[in-house]
């Protein structure tokens, strides 16, 4: 959302979530009367047809006994958790569970094309909370720890808790929250089972196309119900599209209108009030900002770096099975196994159209450019093309991406006496393989116009009469220019594991407080290693070197105006094509981007095009040899191992000990456990450390990067992590609980942040030997401490009915170290020889203190008359802030916030459920968030608030043999919100629409 929707939206909603809070005291006011009420029941969470009804009792089901069902979860709870409940099969809140996850106070989703993909939990960044399926860790796929919700299949489903307090027995990692997933277990059973969804879904930015879903469970027992067998298998097909106006990276190169007004204050140099004045300064300085370019910068206006648009396609298969075996081996004795598999096969097409920015020679500088009166470009024009790189070009991307997983587990439950043994094993592996390819024209159509709104900061192009975006030949060369025609191929794979094996005994005791002693242990094994192209200098026996090739491959054909075709001597991958020749291959190898690019409900289009010229791969093999672009040297190549981009290996060790209380102090009931866990990481990180040197072309006309050496580096790192845990709940009444608990968590690096590798560039031009500036060095960072943190939360819940329930929570954390990724280090003697360097590397932050308000509320509103009775609401809303946050704003100098903090986020879900019908219209918000300190150019990425709206209506009914028969509508983002990331102020850096989403369907419980 903009910034004055977003206060608009937050205002307007205001009024109705006060009145849902209202109405939850008024509800829980009238309920006392109602007889009825009080007799309520819902069935059990479990994968099954309901018991025949007694003739005096009242069935609930749908979503009024889902949210019951979370409440006694809540209320009964260990510790601080939010739940949510499938009360039947396939009858999960939402069709994603990370979308589901969102609707709980506190947790804030990230999506990918419009769907759910991970969540934050108070601030806390995915990849720091820790997600688990019937105990065993999601995997990720992609160096991270966060996982990925969409390949989990929501009808698997039987419930999900979000723990925001923590007790020893849960395993360590969750700083923000953990999250435990659990599925259906086969004795649960209450008899046969089969269970059919299916549905069909679109996107509007798709145009018409609907793609199916569709799940079956089916399940039963055996052997006088001692032996169970439980099924499901989910297929679904999703086409999506989404498209973007960026201005990627932005930049301060000069003062680009030349007026000589200061934009930002830096106070080494106040006083210095004219660029020439900062002549005198020193070119380098022991203080980075004390140096002549850092007083110079006062006066460089903030300009986007690559303005341009994209239109991005996605098309993917997914198939999801969960199959699980569970015996009654003994009265006291059961045990299980299960398999579940997840595979995601993507098809990925990129269109995008971009203008290199990145030089001042790049643009025509003086009274044409317009400038903001905070110092932001909002209009430019492209210069004349001199030398060096092309100013614009569209390419397109046209690969597949292919991720799974599998989970084998095993466990049984012992109860001998007064003593429970529960036993764990799990065994899982997860990767992707990436095949990206890229197809670009690069070209210099001078007088291009870039124009921003002054409002959000979106880019409009305004080409010369004579060029046609919409047609290829525009990019055809011209007298003294040139056209670049590339094809690119970057294949890269990643593999995780886990193995886990776990013992937890629970001994109930006679004692006047302690209920029962519990203690355990746990012994975890990751890996997670990433190729990622390779090729190296190798050494020879002899004291030679070698090349061994990258997988990499770039492919290019520059037309310059020479009549004849021929093949560069000193590199095969580089060719001069004739004009003609490049005619033919705009011919056999181009189009035009489907449909209307960004045609999102109330955007304003003015002198946006409708689509752009693009080439694509139709004819490319005619034109380029691409009998390489394979995997054949992503592992290894030529006989020769390829370095991996990391290679971690992590072993976790860990013990816990834990009271379980009960007392009745002053008559009430106090329920509570304290306790303590161990927890012994031990990690070793394998690289690789590259050194390139810079220096002058042979042609004497710009420079080349030459890889000068490479070895293999291996780090090992190991910590011990004492984790206490104090949780207390006071039954002040049977409906009123206080409720109270500290703890200390940590969660572990992410497992890329951890990777030793470096690439270090010297510079020896002479424009970089003698411009002052140090020699920069990229790295992962294997010493990163642990993100740590000791977190107290102090609530008040009343519960006057089972469907009403009300729950305030004042929660803080006080972090003693966080991780900042990508972050400029200057003046570091990287390797101990006394050279210092600029580096850029995840490092630790430290003292940064959260604390935050989450109030939650529910209620049916059963006092109302028919057919007024079945309408309920649920809502909540969460209040969060941060102070002692160490970090700075590297474009402005300003202080930042904490990295995925909203100040504001709620939800409120009305419904309507009677006589068959299902209606609810869940509306969720969340305000601006900072993504990242710093992207790759230092730059910080904050997100605009949004504000959410879907929809759903059902109707369920006996149809013949089918007990439950239930046809529905669904609907997704129906108010069409975009996606907004900017560096601040007006400086937007992407503005992304994915579209709204449908569904059609039906559900069948036989």
């Amino acid at each position: 959302m903009t910034p004055l929707s977003t206060r608009r939206a937050f205002r307007g909603t205001a009024s109705l979530f006060a009145l849902a809070f209202a109405a939850t005291f008024s509800a829980g006011a009238n309920a006392q009367t109602a007889q009825a009420q009080s007799e309520e029941t819902a069935p059990e969470e479990q994968a099954t047809d309901a018991a025949p009804p007694q003739a005096d009792e009242i069935i609930v089901t749908g979503i009024r006994a889902s949210l019951a069902s979370a409440s006694d979860r809540k209320k009964n709870a260990g510790t601080t958790v939010d739940s949510i409940v499938a009360e039947d099969v396939g009858r999960f809140p939402d069709r994603n569970v990370g979308e589901a996850l969102s609707r709980i106070s506190g947790v804030q989703l990230q999506r990918d094309f419009g769907e759910g993909v991970k969540v934050s939990i108070r601030g806390v960044e995915p990849d720091l909370n820790r997600v688990e399926v019937n105990g065993a860790t999601a995997l990720s796929s992609g160096g991270d720890r966060s996982g990925d919700f969409r390949e989990l299949a929501a009808e698997l489903i039987k419930s999900v808790d979000v723990y925001k307090g923590y007790q020893v027995d849960l395993t360590e990692g969750g700083v923000g929250g953990t999250v435990s997933i659990q599925t259906r277990r086969p004795l649960e059973l209450r008899g046969p089972l089969l269970s059919i969804n299916g549905s069909l879904q679109n996107v509007d930015t798709v145009g018409s196309e609907w793609k199916p879903r569709g799940t079956i469970v089916a399940g039963t027992k055996f052997l006088d119900d001692r032996f169970g067998v439980l099924v499901n298998a989910t297929y679904d097909r999703n086409k999506t599209r989404g498209d973007f106006i960026r201005n990627t990276e932005w930049v301060r190169l000069a003062d680009l209108n030349g007026d000589g007004r200061k934009n930002t204050e830096n106070a080494n140099f106040g006083s210095i009030s004219t660029l020439a004045g900062c002549d005198a300064v020193p070119t380098t300085t022991d203080d980075p900002q004390a140096n002549r370019l850092a007083c110079q910068t006062q006066f460089y206006d903030f300009s986007p770096r690559t303005p341009r648009v994209g239109l991005w396609e996605r098309d993917d298969e997914r198939w999801s099975i969960d199959a699980q075996i569970q015996a009654e081996l003994a009265s006291n004795l059961t045990a299980f196994v299960g398999f579940q598999y997840n595979k995601m096969d993507r098809h990925l097409v990129d269109y995008n159209l971009g203008f290199d920015l990145s030089a001042v020679s790049r643009v025509v500088t003086g009274d044409s450019v317009e400038v903001d009166e905070n110092g932001n470009v909002i209009g430019i024009t492209t210069a004349p093309w001199t030398s060096g790189g092309s100013v614009v070009g569209p390419s397109m991307r046209d690969f597949q991406f292919v991720q799974d997983t599998k989970y084998w587990t095993a466990g049984f439950k012992w109860e001998v006496g007064n003593l429970t043994v529960d036993g764990l094993a799990v065994l899982s592996s997860g990767g992707h393989t990436n095949a990206t390819n890229n197809i670009g024209i690069g070209a210099n159509p001078d007088g291009v116009r870039i124009q921003l709104d002054p409002e959000n900061g979106a880019p409009r192009f305004i080409f010369p009469d004579d060029f046609d975006v919409t047609d290829i030949n525009s990019y055809m060369y011209g007298p003294g220019d040139r056209t670049v025609v590339s094809v690119d191929w970057r294949p890269n794979l990643n593999e995780q594991t886990e193995d886990q094996f776990k013992l937890d005994f629970d001994w109930e005791i006679e004692h006047p407080v302690v209920s029962s002693v519990e203690f355990g242990g746990q012994y975890r094994r990751l890996t997670s290693t990433r190729y990622a192209g390779g090729g190296y200098l190798a050494l020879n026996d002899d004291g030679t070197t070698f090349m061994v090739p990258t997988a990499n491959r770039d492919i290019d054909a520059v037309v310059n105006g020479d009549p004849e075709d021929f093949s560069d001597t000193t590199n095969p991958y580089v060719f001069t094509w004739s004009p003609d020749r490049l005619a033919d291959f705009f011919a056999a190898s181009s189009g035009v981007t489907p449909g209307t690019f960004f045609n999102a409900p109330g955007f304003n289009r003015d002198n946006l095009f409708d689509g752009w010229a693009t080439p694509t791969f139709a004819a490319v093999n005619e034109f380029f040899d691409t009998s390489e672009f394979n995997f054949d040297c992503v592992r290894e190549c030529e006989g020769y191992p390829q370095l991996p981009a990391f290679d971690i290996s992590e072993k976790i060790t860990a013990g816990y000990l834990k009271f379980n209380i009960e007392a009745q102090p002053f008559g009430m009931d106090l329920r509570g456990n304290i306790g303590l866990r161990v927890v012994r990481t031990q990690d070793k990180a394998t690289g690789s450390n590259i050194i390139r040197e810079r220096r002058p072309a042979n042609n004497a006309v710009g420079y080349e990067d030459v890889e000068v050496g490479r070895q293999i580096i291996s780090i090992d790192n190991d910590y011990t992590d004492l984790l206490p845990a104090f949780n207390f709940a006071l039954f002040v009444t049977p409906e009123v609980i206080l409720r109270a608990d500290w703890s200390r968590v940590m969660a572990r690096p992410k497992f890329n942040d951890l990777a030793p590798n470096s690439n270090c560039l010297f510079d020896l031009t002479p424009e970089g030997s003698g411009d002052g500036d140090l020699d920069d060095c990229s790295a992962g960072n294997p010493r990163l401490k642990p993100y740590r943190a000791a977190q107290f939360n102090i609530g008040a819940e009343w519960y006057p009915t089972r469907d009403t329930s009300l729950a305030v929570t004042y929660y803080q954390k006080n972090i003693d170290s966080f991780i900042l990724s990508s972050t400029l280090v200057s003046n570091v003697d990287f390797f101990g020889d006394g050279r210092v360097f600029d580096v850029r590397q995840p490092i630790n932050g430290e003292g940064a203190t959260q604390r935050g308000v989450e109030v939650s509320g529910q209620t049916a509103f059963t006092f109302l008359p028919s057919p007024f009775d079945g309408l309920g609401i649920s809502a909540n809303y969460t209040y969060s802030t941060s102070s002692n946050v160490d970090l700075i704003n590297q474009l402005t100098g300003d202080t930042l916030p904490y990295p995925f903090l909203s100040e504001h986020s709620f939800n409120i879900k009305p419904y309507y459920e009677k006589y068959g019908i299902s209606i609810a219209v869940p509306v969720q918000y969340r305000s601006e968030y900072l993504v990242s300190a710093a992207d790759r150019t230092g730059n910080p990425v904050f997100h605009d608030g949004e504000l959410y709206v879907d929809a759903r209506i059902g109707y369920e009914f006996r149809l013949g043999p089918v007990e439950r028969f239930e046809i529905f509508a669904e609907g997704k983002n129906l108010t069409g919100e975009v996606d907004r990331l900017t560096a601040g102020d007006i400086r937007m850096t992407s503005l992304g629409y994915y579209g709204r989403r449908y569904f059609l369907g039906f559900r069948a419980n036989f």
